[in-house]
């Protein structure tokens, strides 16, 4: 029998009536206003009437659960959030009960981004103490995995195929590093590529290989798919004044880009977000959609790949479950 796996992520509202109860979870240990938390509640709602759903979230983990399945069906596979049901703590009291006593964790955060994928290894280590004399072992991030990158590089394409005119390019060379729009785009080529991760605090980024991890993930990618489309790393969803979080900004960078007159069209892609969410689904295909229609710029998106096959091989791969 191969070793469980513990698949491991943040949890989301899917009710009307979990929202509150999460976002106090969420911000349980952060000492937030009241008001904040309601600003975030109706945030929830504003989605929800829109998409028709509270968050994506939960339902992605859940599709990833299906593919791991059908990839290893020996494989057993237990789920667990930090902040909404099932919460990590009652999933390894489960995993106790069911005779567990070693298993590995999956954690949907691909880069080494404190507030996330520290936040994870914390919550795993209190749950593991409390419930001997099982041991968990987090595995490694996938940032350079082949088949991360390969889920990455599929994600664009897709988008780059299906585009218009403006947001393809013929000749598909290959774009060592970003450089500035004056200089790359043209009338001819108007197209550009937003890498997209969540904004940290900079006394986290300095601490961490979050940002090194990023651009590197983001050079190869653009030398998978091979293309002269300009492209460069930002930032969105950020909780705190400018200067003192991670930059640029996503929708001051889309300002930016239609200052110079010359680009016409912006693909996202949210390679910092392993699963779709209310970062995604929201922050981009709505407030950041909106921005660039008011500035007259297509926008295009691409996925997040959490749930593409080559994630489901991936995460049964360093599992051990299959080679």
């Amino acid at each position: 029998m191969p070793t469980p796996l513990l698949l491991l992520s943040y949890g989301a509202p899917e009710r009307r009536e979990d929202v509150l109860p999460f976002l106090h979870n969420l911000f349980a240990d952060k000492n937030v206003p009241a008001q904040r938390i309601a600003t975030a509640a109706q945030k929830y709602e504003r989605f929800a009437a829109q998409a028709g759903h509270y968050s994506p979230l939960n339902s992605e983990c859940r599709n990833l659960i299906d593919g791991i399945r059908q990839i290893a069906p020996d494989l057993p596979v237990y789920w667990g959030n930090l902040f909404w049901h099932p919460l990590l703590a009652d999933t390894v009291a489960e995993m106790k009960r069911d005779g567990v006593e070693r298993a590995v964790c999956f954690a949907t955060s691909a880069f080494d981004s404190p507030p996330g994928n520290q936040r994870y290894a914390d919550a795993l280590a209190k749950a593991v103490e409390t419930n001997p004399p099982v041991k968990i072992e987090k595995l490694p991030l996938p940032f350079d995995h082949p088949l991360f990158i390969e889920a990455q590089a599929e994600r664009l394409l897709e988008v780059l195929e299906a585009g218009s005119t403006a947001m393809r390019n013929d000749q598909m060379v290959r774009l060592s590093d970003p450089v500035t729009p004056a200089l790359t785009c043209t009338p001819g080529n108007p197209s550009y590529i937003l890498f997209s991760a969540h904004s940290i605090p900079l006394a986290d980024a300095t601490r961490s290989s979050y940002v090194r991890q990023l651009q590197s993930t983001c050079r190869v990618v653009i030398d998978k798919i091979n293309t002269s489309i300009p492209w460069e790393l930002v930032y969105q969803s950020r909780s705190g004044t400018a200067e003192h979080w991670l930059g640029p900004d996503i929708q001051e960078r889309i300002n930016e880009l239609a200052a110079t007159g010359v680009v016409e069209s912006v693909l996202v892609s949210p390679i910092g977000f392993f699963c779709e969410n209310m970062e995604t689904e929201y922050d981009l295909d709505v407030e950041v959609r909106k921005r660039c229609e008011e500035l007259g710029l297509t926008f295009r998106r691409a996925k997040a790949t959490g749930t593409l096959p080559q994630i489901c091989r991936l995460t049964a791969e360093l599992a051990g479950a299959v080679k």
